[in-house]
């Protein structure tokens, strides 16, 4: 059973309950994040226990993306998995109830008007270098998030902020001339702590130094990753692991492969992959938190796509339950929505917007007069997009359309993303999935102000600020009349979303992953 420490509602009121939270218990980050959920008809997945079990060892864990050191304040599959064991977070989102928790926060407060956000940190926290923990590092780490070059899909959040201070050694105030909670707990959960002394380090990965459970050690780029534990780590329940070994293996049949005797854990694993240890009692298939979504965008300057009409007809064309069926062994649900089907305001008509019907979409590409009309798409080449295209394609030629699609390396991919120019039409993938709506309108590349289908009229910017205001019951009718605005436009058409799967070992315990899907290892042990 997971203890709650704070009881908060994430959406509603000010942000922080009926009361700020007041208090620093001592505590171990291990007690406050929710578990997972199994796989139906897979081996089932306990909750996480207070306190690891067993003896040491270190933790061989295979991943498909490499490390980004670099982008440590982006959301990056890459760094998903080692993020939270070399640094910590003021604050992570709860795994079960998606209420922030205290990490590095010891507890915080809001103003009555919820303009003005304390937040203390915790004492006799030190860097692996060793130098002590101040609110200067936490001021560091948040004026770096709205720097470009670091891609935190925060920025816009914190650039709205008035001012970032250290009111005293271990506080900073932060101001704004909106509300600054909840949203903050989004911007917090991402925003990892940076050692603003070694911070030039993070470039090429040659000093990558947090507060975390486990210290970085050596990474080869492409290939592995090594972390051995923090012997000082501040929490007062050791951790057990000696360490942690990640190998990069991009072929995704020979990443499954290696649970075969090789590993022991396995993440973001393809449902297709994971087929062939259904039934094995040696390998348990885990649903985490942090749905992945897989938008098709939309260059709305761009002819013929300047139709609206052309646009809603690409979304009657495609034939979502297919997708699910044949690239993800049924595992993922239909929905046209970026965020949560049971975020506040969200209606079953919304999520279902777009139903697969081909001769309405004939119908409407009629009126817009784009029969045999020509859609370049470019598809990043991260699984399993590139297999989504083939049923995309099929679908859009099945109603007179003639799409030609270009699968680009993730690399170019995500730089043409970041400058907000991917060409005619592109399909993405994108995390994030747990934070609010009210952050992901501004958070995930798709929907951006600089979004590469180049939509951004006036109206767009006034609904997501008027939901971002919205507070207690104004929420979720704000959130309704943004989500109905973007659905008619279709400049970003959601094909599904899908949790991701993952594999271990039944000696690996103690695993959690919180509700954006980041991977914790304080807690875990290797038993047996």
């Amino acid at each position: 059973m997971i203890k709650k420490l704070y009881q908060m509602s994430y959406l509603g009121g000010n942000g922080m309950g009926d009361a700020a939270v007041s208090g620093s218990p001592k505590i171990s980050r291990r007690h406050v994040l929710g578990g997972t959920a199994a796989l139906a008809g897979l081996a089932t997945f306990g909750m996480p226990v207070a306190f690891a079990q067993g003896g040491g060892g270190t933790l061989r864990l295979a991943q498909g993306a490499d490390a980004q050191p670099k982008n440590i304040l982006a959301g990056r599959a890459g760094n998903n998995s080692w993020r939270h064991q070399v640094f910590d977070a003021l604050t992570v989102l709860d795994g079960e109830t998606g209420e922030p928790v205290p990490v590095l926060a010891t507890d915080w407060e809001s103003s009555e008007d919820g303009l003005t956000f304390k937040i203390r940190i915790r004492e006799g926290v030190t860097f692996h270098s060793g130098r002590p923990l101040t609110a200067d590092d936490v001021v560091f780490t948040l004026e770096q998030v709205k720097v470009p070059e670091n891609a935190s899909q925060m920025a816009p959040l914190v650039r709205a902020y008035t001012s970032i201070t250290a009111s005293a050694p271990n506080e900073v105030t932060i101001t704004s001339e909106t509300p600054v909670a909840p949203r903050i707990f989004d911007v917090l959960q991402l925003a990892v702590i940076l050692d603003k002394d070694t911070f030039a380090g993070l470039a090429d990965g040659s000093q990558v130094v947090g507060t975390g459970p486990f210290k970085w050690v050596e990474w080869i780029p492409g290939a592995s990753l090594r972390l051995e534990r923090n012997e000082a780590y501040w929490s007062e329940t050791p951790v057990a692991l000696d360490g942690v070994e990640i190998s990069i293996i991009t072929d995704s049949t020979a990443m499954a492969n290696a649970m075969r005797g090789r590993v022991d854990l396995v993440l973001a694993m393809t449902p297709r992959d994971a087929i062939m240890f259904r039934g094995n009692p040696n390998v348990e298939l885990i649903e985490a938190p942090g749905a992945q979504i897989f938008p098709l965008g939309l260059n709305v300057t761009a002819a013929p796509l300047d139709s609206k009409e052309l646009r809603q007809a690409i979304g009657f064309a495609i034939d979502r339950q297919r997708i699910i069926d044949q690239v993800f062994n049924g595992v993922g649900t239909p929905s046209c929505l970026w965020w949560r089907s049971n975020e506040p305001g969200t209606t079953e008509e919304m999520v279902n917007h777009y139903h697969y019907d081909p001769e309405k979409a004939r119908e409407l590409i009629a009126r817009a007069g784009a029969e045999g009309a020509e859609i370049n798409i470019s598809v990043i080449g991260l699984a399993p997009v590139p297999a989504i295209y083939e049923i995309v394609q099929n679908n859009l030629r099945e109603v007179g359309l003639n799409p030609v699609g270009t699968v680009l390396e993730t690399a170019a991919f995500d730089q043409g993303q970041t400058a907000g120019d991917l060409g005619q039409a592109f399909q993405q993938i994108h995390g994030l999935q747990g934070f609010s709506a009210a952050t992901l309108v501004d958070a995930l590349p798709a929907l951006r102000d600089t979004n590469p289908s180049k939509f951004a009229p006036e109206r767009y910017r006034q609904l997501k600020d008027a939901l971002q205001s919205a507070q207690g019951e104004a929420y979720a009718p704000a959130l309704a009349e943004l989500g109905e605005f973007m659905l008619d436009e279709a400049f970003s058409h959601i094909l599904l979303q899908t949790p991701p799967l993952h594999a271990k070992t039944p000696q690996l315990q103690g695993v959690v992953w919180d509700n954006v899907g980041f991977l914790h290892l304080d807690a875990a042990s290797l038993n047996g």
